[in-house]
């Protein structure tokens, strides 16, 4: 597995390895559960459609155009003013994507492919109440 996402009292953490982590130049991206404004889940083909281009590395991830694919990293597109990170593995378009809000982030939304949304939902609302 390229990346993980695991969840803690105070923080949303991707860890990213191999070609991954050469790929995006960092190691692991950090989501304090203070900079979520909000958490919902989404379908990925309603996500994907507006995105445009990867901001680092190589590679074409125009969504609309190429839906389903693995994308990890930042994500430029229209509909979100400003940096989108990405940690989806391959899958269709009906899957369900976590997706999280930042505020005073240097990524505006955080995109997350998780084994089972929902309780992964559950879990960060209920780290956004402890705070």
């Amino acid at each position: 597995m390229a990346f993980q996402v695991a969840t803690t009292g105070t923080s949303v953490a991707v860890e990213l390895s191999g070609w991954d982590r050469a790929m995006n130049r960092r190691r692991r991206v950090e989501f304090d559960t203070e900079g979520i404004s909000e958490v919902s889940v989404a379908d990925r083909s309603s996500l994907e459609i507006m995105i445009d281009h990867r901001a680092l590395g190589c590679g074409t991830h125009n969504g609309s155009k190429r839906p389903g694919r693995r994308r990890i990293g930042t994500m430029l597109g229209r509909g979100v003013p400003g940096k989108q990170f990405w940690a989806a593995r391959k899958g269709p378009c009906s899957s369900q994507l976590v997706v999280l809000d930042l505020v005073g982030h240097e990524f505006v939304r955080a995109v997350l492919d998780v084994e089972e949304p929902e309780s992964f939902l559950a879990s960060i609302a209920e780290a956004l109440d402890r705070t």
